[in-house]
């Protein structure tokens, strides 16, 4: 009501008395268009509205102060229903920082339990701090940390800390410390997807034991560990238990709605890719209608159906208008042929290919044919559309132009990035002697590719110069390869034995080659752009690199794959240069209709809705359906009939998900002639239990079909082209839920791995379900009124079958590798009680009325003070 002078109608107000006109207990609606919009009176701070029936679908709306006094009116406001993909069930988790001060908390009260294997970091969580033996050992209101690596570990740790023994005295907090279990950004792994099960498993013993158990996820590095007691601090004073470190940033979990800035495409556009029509800012990023890329093959071409493309620093210049002579963005791909031009004679149509892909990132890209090379035996679409370019610039500037030979010494700036460990691995095949620049948070990866001691320096001060001097006896090096500029290029040149050799990669500094020459010894500058190399000569150094990689001379890039829809976060990420190795942009696939998809659980409720809607919705033809009772399991002819019915082939098979051998037999088992090309995972058990009455045999027995069933197909398929991978997974790992902690773990694991396999660029999204309110199984069977009432105190209201599987149509192929599907309610939930990731769902609750200021306890009612005179 303060506020309200600063607005001829403050919105806040105005959407509250929308609230009564989009009020439907049948479906949703929205306000769509206004008109013959009438503002009377600026300031009200109370509205009293009457709402008219104006047509269809429109209403007239007459906006009055608490007098009676005109404020607005609307002489016709249409109202629609949102499209009904399901969108508004959609919830993806969001690390949010969380505000700290500066002032470090006090030291006491703090210890840290010993971690008996010693891989949990615990010096680095101790960190002058006393360490315990046991649980048992902690004081009276001591807070605790715990460093835990698996679900069995950490409900051992619960079991001891929450003893009925215990609980008689003052009790402190328990801190349970995972390392890289959760992903706080698209683009981070998570190694081990069974560590996240701890996860899921705690979130559930928070809402059994409130106040009493924090989560806490790290990277373990140097920033994260100065300022994990700030962290903790901040978080126990917040209210917050679950929070993750990254390089010293504290962050919380909040489940929001799929941002809007993610890109979409263009819908029926033949094709399209990804490019920016006002360079200069990251956000200007589009997928933009490219009908070129259908055109008629000229000689010597080839077109592409792109699984993947590399991102390189290239892509990041031009999308901010600082590239020189004008690209588009797209540089290296991979995929599949799908048809030639004539005069092509290297690939043929169902090929699998990699290589250079200029101007284009999309799902159809052209090319010329001496530009490609099969894809290596083994790789992955990702690791074979992040090769080409560094693999490629590597090898041209290190043989082509600077002529390396065996026991010569190069220096490789950068070179925990793509070009730079492609230049390392070729450097050290050649026999040369191998120095390296990065930043010293990226040593421990130049360290796995064998450079310690003095091979390894800085690329954030100019000491490397000295450094690298002393470690060749003063005599310098032979030949750079450079990805710095400025006085970091001047010390480099510096660095150069008498006729070295100097490789600039770079565009922002370039010099010239004679005034190098005459500065420094009869240098060589040799700047090049990998796009002006001759094609006949790309195509004889992707023979010589085929050559490397089928022997195992030369290895694959890591890399971290997202969406092309993220395609923004991404470049954010590499212009920054928060990574190692490559970034890659993978592109979604529909369903093969020829294809075969595998629903487990396939006769159970949750799986046959799935097999009906994947035939009627997906069109598709082959299912086969896995459980373990197999074509016995109750309805399984009926189910097969109606299927066939629709116009599809079933095949129903037993198969028990935890066994990987039985796994493996049964992807093996699909036919050649429709091969598999989506998975829809569904299969699961409950077995629930109080936390106090939980098991690791409890544990286990939920785990078998879901969680290890999950990474069974995960390996048996990691071969295959799949168009998509989907876990059914259940919100209660993302909320708790009292008796589920069990069920919380396994469903969490399947989060995890989602993550896991969507940043090596596989398919995969895990659906966190919330209560489907008319399906048998899972969290769903015939639950009684009060199971319902204790879902819903969760926050989740129930769905129909219609409105899950409109989510499930609208998550089947998109970016998001973990995703929230459900209803969600926390103003259902009370407030100390709400789940941590629903903090952000959650309305603003009502405040107290404010007393006035001295002073003023005669300030009349706003409608009845004099109204300011207007000019």
């Amino acid at each position: 009501a303060a506020d309200a002078d600063a607005y001829a109608l403050h919105p806040a107000l105005l959407d509250a008395a929308l609230h009564a006109v989009v009020l439907d207990a049948e479906r949703t609606v929205l306000p769509f268009s206004w008109r013959d919009v009438t503002v009377h009176r600026t300031g009200a701070a109370a509205l009293r509205a009457r709402i008219t029936p104006a047509g269809a679908d429109t209403v007239a709306l007459e906006l009055t102060d608490p007098a009676g006094l005109p404020v607005a009116t609307v002489g016709a406001l249409t109202l629609r229903v949102p499209a009904a993909t399901g969108p508004d069930g959609l919830h993806r988790l969001d690390w949010q920082p969380l505000a700290t001060d500066d002032t470090p908390p006090p030291a006491d009260g703090w210890a840290v339990l010993a971690d008996p294997a010693g891989t949990s970091g615990t010096d680095a969580l101790a960190d002058g701090r006393p360490l315990l033996a046991s649980l048992a050992d902690a004081a009276p209101g001591q807070t605790v940390l715990a460093p835990v690596r698996t679900a069995e570990q950490a409900l051992a740790l619960l079991h001891t800390w929450l003893d009925e023994r215990r609980m008689g005295t003052p009790t402190g907090v328990l801190v349970l410390v995972t390392a890289h279990a959760v992903a706080t950004h698209p683009g981070e792994d998570v190694p081990d997807p069974a560590a996240g099960a701890v996860w899921g498993l705690v979130r559930t013993a928070q809402t059994e034991h409130p106040d009493r158990l924090v989560l806490l996820d790290t990277d373990a590095t140097a920033a994260s560990r100065s300022a994990l007691p700030t962290a903790l601090a901040a978080a126990l004073a917040a209210g917050e238990t679950q929070l993750a470190l990254r390089a010293g940033e504290i962050t919380v979990p909040r489940l929001t709605r799929p941002r809007p800035g993610e890109l979409l495409d263009p819908g029926t556009a033949p094709a399209w890719r990804l490019d920016t029509a006002r360079p200069g800012s990251l956000d200007s990023l589009a997928l933009l209608p490219a009908p070129e890329a259908r055109r008629p093959l000229a000689e010597g071409e080839v077109r592409l159906a792109l699984r993947a493309a590399g991102l390189n620093f290239r892509d990041v210049l031009i999308t901010l208008g600082l590239y020189p002579g004008g690209a588009r963005i797209g540089a290296e791909g991979a995929g599949t042929v799908l048809e030639t031009g004539p005069g092509v004679t290297r690939v043929k149509p169902g090929d699998r290919v990699m290589g250079l892909v200029q101007g284009t990132l999309g799902p159809v890209a052209v090319t010329d044919h001496r530009l490609l090379t099969p894809v290596p035996d083994g790789w992955s679409w990702t690791q074979a559309a992040t090769a080409p370019v560094a693999f490629l610039t590597a090898h041209h500037g290190l043989h082509g132009l600077a002529r390396l030979k065996p026991g010569e010494t190069v220096l490789v700036h950068a070179a925990t990035g793509g070009v730079g460990q492609a230049a390392v691995q070729l450097a050290h095949h050649a026999g040369a002697v191998v120095l390296a620049t990065a930043s010293p948070g990226k040593w421990d990866v130049l360290r796995g590719l064998g450079l310690v001691g003095d091979r390894v320096a800085s690329s954030r001060t100019l000491d490397f110069e000295q450094s690298f001097r002393t470690a060749t006896g003063g005599r310098g090096v032979d030949v750079v390869l450079n990805a710095l500029a400025h006085e970091y290029t001047d010390a480099s040149l510096r660095l150069l034995a008498p006729g070295g050799r100097f490789v600039e990669m770079g565009k922002t500094d370039q010099r010239d080659p004679a005034t190098v020459a005459a500065d420094h010894d009869g240098a060589a500058y040799l700047a090049f752009d990998l796009f002006d190399v001759d094609p006949d000569r790309i195509a004889a150094l992707l023979t010589e690199l085929a050559a490397l990689f089928a022997t195992g001379a030369l290895h694959p890039l890591p890399v971290h794959a997202q969406d092309v829809r993220q395609a923004p976060q991404a470049l954010r990420r590499l212009s920054q240069a928060r990574h190692t190795g490559k970034l890659a942009l993978t592109l979604p696939t529909a369903l093969a209709p020829d294809g075969t998809v595998l629903v487990t659980g396939g006769t159970g409720a949750l799986g046959r809705l799935v097999a009906h809607r994947l035939v009627a919705r997906h069109g598709v033809r082959h299912l086969l359906l896995a459980g373990r009772q197999g074509p016995d399991a109750p309805g399984a002819a009926a189910l097969t009939a109606e299927l066939a019915e629709a116009g599809a082939e079933v095949t129903i098979r037993s198969c028990d998900l935890g066994d990987p051998d039985a796994v493996a037999a049964l992807i093996a088992a699909v036919p050649a002639d429709h091969p598999l090309t989506a998975v829809v995972h569904t299969a699961g058990v409950l077995d629930d239990a109080l936390l106090g009455s939980l098991t690791p045999e409890r544990l286990r027995t939920v785990r078998r079909p879901k969680a290890d069933g999950a990474r069974h197909l995960h390996h048996a398929t990691a071969h295959l082209d799949l168009a998509a991978f989907v876990l059914f997974s259940s919100a209660v790992g993302l909320l708790g839920n009292p008796g589920q902690a069990n069920y919380a773990a396994a469903n969490a694991e399947l989060d995890a791995l989602a993550q896991h396999r969507a940043v090596r660029g596989l398919p995969a999204v895990s659906l966190a379900w919330g209560h489907w309110a008319e399906a048998a199984g899972g969290m769903a069977a015939g639950l009684s009124a009060a199971e319902t009432e204790r879902l819903a105190a969760t926050g989740l209201a129930p769905m129909s079958n219609e409105q899950a599987l409109a989510l499930f149509d609208a998550a089947l192929t998109g970016p998001h590798p973990v995703l929230a599907a459900a209803r969600l309610d926390p103003a259902a939930v009370p407030a100390d009680r709400l789940a941590p990731v629903l903090r952000g769902l959650a309305r603003p609750r009502p405040q107290e009325p404010r007393p006035l200021p001295p002073g003023d306890a005669q300030r009349r009612p706003r409608h009845e003070q004099p109204r300011r005179q207007r000019g």
